[in-house]
């Protein structure tokens, strides 16, 4: 076992509505892109602001920051590095503590050692106002326990019948299976705000019918072929064009992420 992960396991800190992860269902869905451009508006803000790759396996934050990490969580688990060795400071305004790609030992921690990270993470957690996990898709065990760890559940979702399928088998398997009972919804891409609150209305009364939930709108980003490019370029949009209509939704979705009172 790894010694520094090994010597702290039972430090302990009381977790925060102020952590949210962002999950979703299907992958392809820009969990990644929103999650890097929300921090980016709560660092504008003045927050201090950590985001926490928790795709352990298929982690890419790094690639759309334009960072080429030393170490990642892998070397937490499996070499001798802490996590604050592992924190990196990005130009986007927040720190980012990244994970490896590739790896399918990573991918497939058992749940042993996903406890371990999280023991590492929580005493960092108290130096930031806000944190986010960047999770992986779909209901694997790593994704299940990085979202637990979380006090905010927000499932990022668009109008398609497989986006919706999937994000309302999250949501089933988190409410029976653990009882989680609030999810915030942000919905990816939408035309516009009608096509949005549509998505999400539909969503609401399924899980409102058959599990009882009503569901939190958190806002949705509009189609917008500044995404593509933004990704292309590895640039953060909210700070490449701040008054595009996606940065707009952006900073709406952060400024609803602080507003959510559990």
């Amino acid at each position: 076992m790894n010694r520094k992960l090994e010597r702290q396991v039972f430090v302990t800190a009381p977790e925060t509505p102020e952590i949210a992860a962002i999950a979703s269902g299907k992958g392809g869905v820009g969990k990644t892109f929103i999650t890097a451009n929300v921090a980016a508006s709560f660092a504008r803000d003045g927050k201090r602001v950590l985001v926490v790759d928790c795709d352990l396996g298929l982690a890419n934050m790094d690639v759309l920051l334009a960072v080429n990490p030393k170490f990642t969580l892998q070397d937490v688990v499996f070499g001798d590095q802490t996590v604050r060795d592992v924190i990196i400071s990005t130009k986007a305004g927040f720190d980012l503590i990244p994970a490896s790609s590739g790896v399918k030992e990573m991918a497939q921690l058992f749940y042993e050692k996903i406890q371990l990270i999280k023991s590492m993470l929580r005493p960092i957690f108290a130096e930031y106002d806000q944190v986010l996990f960047d999770t992986g898709a779909g209901i694997s065990e790593v994704v299940l326990q990085f979202n637990l760890f979380a006090a905010k559940n927000i499932i990022v979702l668009n109008k398609e019948p497989t986006s919706l399928t999937d994000a309302y088998a999250v949501i089933k398997l988190m409410h029976q299976r653990f009882g989680r009972h609030a999810f915030g919804i942000i919905v990816n891409p939408a035309k516009d705000e009608k096509e949005a609150g549509r998505t999400f209305d539909h969503m609401n009364a399924v899980c409102r019918e058959f599990l009882g939930l009503s569901l939190n709108y958190l806002g949705y980003v509009v189609h917008d072929d500044a995404v593509p490019r933004s990704i292309l370029n590895r640039e953060i949009l909210v700070h490449a064009s701040p008054k595009s209509r996606v940065a707009i939704n952006c900073s709406s979705i952060a400024r609803a992420i602080s507003g959510w009172v559990l």
